[in-house]
Formats: structure tokens, sequence, C-alpha cells
């Protein structure tokens, strides 16, 4: 697959430098909608005419090209699909890469996708980790780079669902 036509802009998204949940969702979902043109030029080498294909190749696709790799909890970054792909050998990415890849695909492809934050944490329903869901043939699709295998979701107590 030829990236040659996926520049980053490297420019930063800065939250803050304590971010709340809230603050690094609404980064995520500005680089998810800054990654629309990279999306568009890369979805082509995910259409299949079945819609699940084409999500399981987004998964491969990301467990392949990103090595996960968690952020701190005081420098949470979002990134555009350009940048993730240009820095993910040299940095690596975490969840939040992961669901941006994942979600501007799917939107580049006309699968329906929302980004999943969830807690796992019983007492505490702030969330900790972020994963797309495409919607295909009426179901949730889960597509989460973290977990080893296509269509599996963690185990959570809380959940908040962000359409893309």
């Amino acid at each position: 697959m030829n990236l040659a036509g996926l520049k980053p802009k490297n420019q930063n998204i800065l939250v803050t430098r304590y971010q709340t949940a809230g603050q690094i969702a609404g980064a995520i979902l500005r680089a998810i909608k800054e990654s629309e043109p990279s999306a568009e030029i890369l979805a082509p080498h995910f259409r299949n005419r079945d819609k699940m294909k084409s999500a399981k190749l987004i998964f491969l696709f990301s467990k392949k090209m990103i090595p996960y790799k968690k952020e701190s909890g005081n420098n949470q970054t979002a990134r555009t699909l350009p940048r993730i792909l240009a820095e993910a050998p040299a940095i690596g990415g975490d969840c939040k890469h992961y669901a941006i890849l994942s979600a501007s695909l799917c939107k580049a492809l006309g699968i329906p996708a929302k980004v999943r934050l969830i807690s796992q944490d019983f007492n505490d329903r702030t969330p900790t980790h972020i994963y797309c869901v495409a919607k295909i043939k009426g179901e949730d699709v889960i597509i989460d780079g973290v977990l080893k295998s296509f269509n599996n979701e963690a185990r959570y107590n809380y959940k908040y669902d962000l359409k893309v």
C-alpha cells in the first residue's frame, strides 16, 4: 500500500495539560473530521462488498501498522490519520489512535460508526478506553486494535457512545 499521498501536517491538537475525558473525546472527534481527506485516499484498499470483511481489514491494518504504546495520563494526544501512520513506527499509538484510524476509514467507506468510551471501574464512570463501533447489518461490530481479536469487546461497567 502506497502511503506517499498522506502527508501529516505535524500539528499537535492541544487539549490541556491535564485533560478531562470530555476534552480528549472532543479532540478525537476533531482528529477524525480532519482525517477525512486522507481516509478517502486509503479507503479503496479496504473496500469490499462484504462490509464485515472491510471492518476486519481495518482491524488487521491497525494491528499491523500501529505498535501499541500507552500514553501517559498527562500527555494524551489526538492525531490525524496521516500523522498516526507517519509516527507509528517510532512512537506507536494507543486506543485513541486506533479509534481515530478505524472510525475515519469506516466513515470513508460509508460504514456508519461511532466511538465508544468505556470505564471498567465499577466505582468511577470516567472513561479510560475508547474504540470504534461500526454498524453493519444492524449489528454493532467492534474494531478495537488494543484487543487480540476482531469484533471482541472489552468488559465495561459504563459506556458512552459518540457518533462520528
